[in-house]
């Protein structure tokens, strides 16, 4: 039952993940040089600012998305986010994003 509940909890942080990347890209070609603030992803994702944290830093460690440090933004780790050339390569890469997010398990 354990590894069942672990196996739903990684399920939703990888939809949770394919959702920032697919938002922050139609945000991309909305306006190209633009960010987003972290409040408004973790809205748009219906997540809580812990949860949106620690999953949009895997995203930037990755190289996927680009975090604004430069000041404190309680209760999130950045103030904005944008997407790297990096992560529009894996979104319009379908196979590959599927491969790295799978949709379904």
């Amino acid at each position: 039952m354990a590894a069942q509940n672990l196996s739903d909890a990684n399920r939703s942080f990888i939809l949770l993940r394919r959702n920032i990347l697919k938002y922050l890209y139609s945000l991309f070609k909305k306006y190209p040089y633009s960010s987003i603030e972290l409040g408004e992803i973790a809205e748009f994702c219906q997540t809580s600012p812990e949860e949106l944290n620690w999953n949009i830093v895997y995203l930037e460690k990755h190289g996927w998305v680009e975090l604004a440090k430069s000041i404190p933004c309680p209760p999130y780790v950045a103030c904005s986010a944008g997407l790297t050339a990096s992560g529009i390569d894996l979104i319009e890469n379908a196979n590959e994003f599927n491969l790295r997010l799978p949709e379904s398990g």
